[in-house]
């Protein structure tokens, strides 16, 4: 049988289909060919003629019962040879993609297996972290759990089971400055939510006042309030910057750097240490942004930035959440050290 007719099948919820839209499905088939298909799905019990339905001009009924169990069938006992052959975890449970076209099946593989080895490897009690931080150890893609809502639903698996814990929003308010800074007050920006929560327990062992979310591109509106939100309107301050290492996190650091009134520079160690981690692809839909590169070289050691060139034009890109909750207190202890400002 034709697999985009069988495709077309089996992502019909519906009980009734037309025979125009069986036809529409089946194209370009000749009419003869359309016709024996027709034959041959009756024949298969996976479609029934609906009598009171009216007649094509060679009798084949307007309108069908669809029965989709027949065409599940080859479907699911495929994958469940192909998950024995590639010994999938016991914890998963592919009921869902059994019912599915075979292509959901095939897009979700590598994601499927990627999960699997982690249940593998992590039968008892999993660290708990975000679903940001969790999705990144499992797929390198911090954002796959996030587009990806039913997934772990789809499999039969919780967060839970996946040592995921639920976050709040974190408030994105000011703190009341920390004394021992008499002249000049230092804030790091954090780009993502995930680390933004790993950090906050250990601000009091950092030099920085507050500990800002940025949240991408939000950031840029709001910095110019952060004098008086935080009660100093008349000290200095200095702003620090750590973003995902992509031409979209290096275009939010340029455009602060255009037009806050306060000065802002990037928190170079949080860069340096991402090497220690291998670089994670994806984020094809983002557009190059060279001319970022430009404003990083007054910041950066000439090494690191031909690197940062090198990974961008790879298509490779590093998330914040590739460090670890003490590699991130390490850096924000490091990345003020040296600037003769502090």
């Amino acid at each position: 049988m034709p697999t985009k007719i069988t495709d077309w099948l089996l992502a019909c919820k519906r009980k009734r289909v037309t025979l125009d839209e069986l036809q529409q499905a089946s194209m370009p088939m000749s009419y003869a060919d359309f016709r024996q298909l027709l034959e041959k799905l009756q024949s298969d019990d996976i479609l029934t003629p609906i009598k009171a339905a009216s007649t094509d001009h060679s009798g084949l009924a307007r309108k069908y019962t669809l029965h989709r169990g027949p065409l599940l069938a080859p479907t699911a006992q495929k994958i469940a040879q192909e998950a024995l052959a590639t010994g999938l975890s016991g914890e998963i449970n592919l009921s869902w993609y059994q019912q599915q076209p075979y292509a959901i099946w095939q897009r979700d593989q590598q994601a499927i297996a990627q999960l699997s080895r982690y249940l593998q490897k992590h039968t008892d009690t999993i660290t708990p972290a975000s679903l940001q931080q969790r999705s990144y150890d499992i797929f390198g893609d911090e954002k796959y759990l996030l587009q990806a809502a039913d997934f772990l639903t789809h499999l039969g698996l919780t967060p839970a089971r996946l040592g995921i814990v639920p976050e709040s929003d974190p408030l994105m308010f000011a703190t009341r400055p920390f004394t021992g800074q008499d002249t000049l007050y230092h804030h790091l920006i954090v780009e993502n939510k995930a680390p933004w929560q790993a950090m906050l327990p250990h601000l009091p062992a950092t030099p920085f006042t507050t500990l800002i979310l940025g949240y991408g591109w939000k950031i840029c509106a709001g910095l110019a309030q952060l004098p008086q939100q935080c009660g100093l309107p008349d000290a200095r301050h200095c702003i620090w910057y750590f973003g995902d290492l992509d031409w979209e996190g290096l275009r939010i650091f340029t455009t602060l750097q255009e037009q806050s009134p306060l000065p802002v520079r990037l928190a170079v160690p949080f860069y340096t240490a991402f090497w220690q981690h291998p670089a994670a692809h994806g984020k094809t839909n983002q557009q190059p942004a060279p001319e970022c590169l430009e404003s990083l070289r007054p910041q950066l050691p000439a090494e690191l930035l031909a690197r940062i060139a090198a990974l961008l034009k790879n298509g490779q890109y590093y998330p914040q959440e590739a460090l670890t909750p003490a590699e991130l207190l390490a850096c924000a202890k490091e990345t003020i050290h040296g600037t003769g400002e502090f």
